[in-house]
């Protein structure tokens, strides 16, 4: 994925496993400036420049269910062809290196699959979400559009009503036809064109050792695991780095504590419309806590003196600080998973893709509120600021979820070079492998049983009804005779 919170957590992934000691090869959209000595990239130079320069993520959209399903697919197929048609990509193809493990991002990427059969190697996947419709049918995990919705769906609640499980039954066939009748024969004739003589991509896809997914029981509702999925969610989460001399003296000056406002690596600042910033600019004046705010422009016309701006700011460093009362997010996984961390409130302002579920997810945990981005307006930014700001419920529920998500074994980093280990040591681990995945599709759905039995019953039932019959008559032929 392309994205700047999808190559932040592939590269924090891959330099825990290389500070583990493992000799990491990582494909990627942008590069890392400090890597480590055995952390060897391959940038897949002007994708990231080309994603960035056709989306504008203020624009609003009309959220149409059948349009999302099928863009996500189109992209897919794009993102496919734009990393075999790479030159840098082609090289490591072609380079003969061997590798002991392909780790990959599970996004829609059927195709990509076919890298752990070129080398040879066994497959993790990796999801920056929760277990999904894409994800489930490869590790043969339980899937039911019952209890689960689809997680880029922003009008499906975690606890879905009549009619929003209608919605998402009809998002997974959908999602379904989709990925069998356009996505995957598209990706298929992608790695042929490149690969001429590799084998067809539906006899490949479901050779998936291990799925690692960005999730915690302190942050989704709980869904479920075969044994070859595993929660690593808050792996990228480090110990807090001392704040800046400047940024550490606004935050411990403000005897009222201080609000974070941040949108994330993707959603700039500086791009929201000027209606927006000045409902922002507004609301931050009538606060008595600071505002430490990420806005990319050293100029920001009107800013009250209770807002302080910066082009970059620390987020999880600043989440530590005792000092911090409220944390003003675009719901983003990642930023969720440290702001319950660190037991931080949030007030979401959700933007596009899966934030409006991540944000509705803390809005049912307790932690917050939220307000979908342009649905904002002042009266309700200062309810909600009030509320959550003076309510001390929602520090309490944060910390409550802190507590869960601090309560394990190991730290997910530690869980994430454990399993990688664990792959690597047992040659794929075969073992985890679920049996329904050597079933047919209507030997899953025990089609054959059901006609069995109805084929069964029916024969039974006219058996049953011609010996009634014959009986019957043999009665009513003696009653005659008699």
């Amino acid at each position: 994925m392309p994205g700047p919170s999808h190559y932040m957590a592939g590269n924090t992934l891959m330099k825990i496993l290389a500070e583990q000691g493992h000799e990491v090869t990582i494909v990627a959209v942008l590069s890392e400036n400090n890597p480590p000595k055995n952390f060897k990239q391959v940038v897949l130079t002007g994708v990231f420049e080309d994603f960035m320069a056709n989306i504008n993520l203020f624009e609003k959209h009309t959220e149409s269910l059948t349009f999302s399903v099928i863009i996500h697919s189109i992209f897919a197929n794009a993102m496919t062809e734009n990393l075999y048609g790479h030159e840098n990509f082609q090289k490591l193809m072609k380079s003969g290196e061997t590798f002991d493990l392909v780790i990959m991002e599970d996004f829609l990427f059927e195709g990509i699959k076919y890298v752990a059969h070129h080398f040879n190697a066994p497959l993790i996947v990796y999801s920056t979400v929760d277990a999904t419709v894409w994800m489930n049918p490869y590790q043969g995990n339980p899937d039911s559009p019952s209890y689960a919705p689809l997680y880029y769906l922003s009008t499906l609640d975690c606890e879905m009503t009549f009619f929003q499980r209608t919605q998402n039954t009809f998002a997974y066939l959908l999602e379904h036809f989709v990925r069998h009748l356009y996505r995957i024969p598209r990706q298929n004739s992608i790695v042929h064109k490149y690969y001429p003589d590799a084998p067809d991509l539906n006899n490949i896809i479901y050779n998936v050792s291990l799925a690692l997914l960005n999730a915690d029981s302190s942050v989704q509702e709980p869904l479920p695991r075969v044994p070859s999925m595993v929660n690593i969610g808050g792996f990228h989460i480090k110990t807090p780095k001392p704040l800046p001399k400047d940024l550490l003296e606004e935050i411990e000056s403000s005897k009222d504590g201080v609000i974070l406002f941040t949108l994330g690596s993707t959603v700039k600042s500086k791009d929201m419309p000027e209606d927006i910033v000045k409902i922002l600019l507004k609301t931050f004046s009538k606060l008595k806590q600071k505002v430490l705010w990420k806005y990319e422009d050293e100029n920001l016309i009107g800013c009250p003196e209770n807002v302080i701006i910066r082009k970059w700011l620390p987020q999880n460093d600043i989440l530590a600080h005792k000092n911090v009362k409220l944390f003003i997010t675009h719901g983003g996984l990642f930023s969720i998973m440290e702001t319950i961390y660190h037991g931080v409130p949030i007030l979401a302002l959700p933007v596009f893709s899966d934030q409006a579920a991540n944000s509705k997810r803390a809005v049912a945990n307790g932690i917050g509120k939220l307000i979908p981005f342009h649905e904002l307006q002042e009266n309700i930014l200062d309810a909600y600021l009030e509320e959550v700001l003076n309510n001390p419920k929602y520090k309490e529920n944060a910390v409550k979820r802190s507590q869960i998500m601090l309560d394990k074994p190991m730290t997910p980093a530690d869980s994430l070079n454990y399993w990688v280990n664990y792959v690597i040591r047992h040659n794929g681990a075969s073992h985890l492998r679920v049996s329904s995945l050597n079933l047919a599709w209507y030997q899953y759905l025990l089609l054959d049983v059901v006609l069995f039995i109805s084929l069964l019953s029916i024969i039974l039932f006219y058996i049953t009804k011609l010996i009634f019959k014959r009986l019957l008559r043999k009665i009513s032929k003696k009653e005659k005779t008699t």
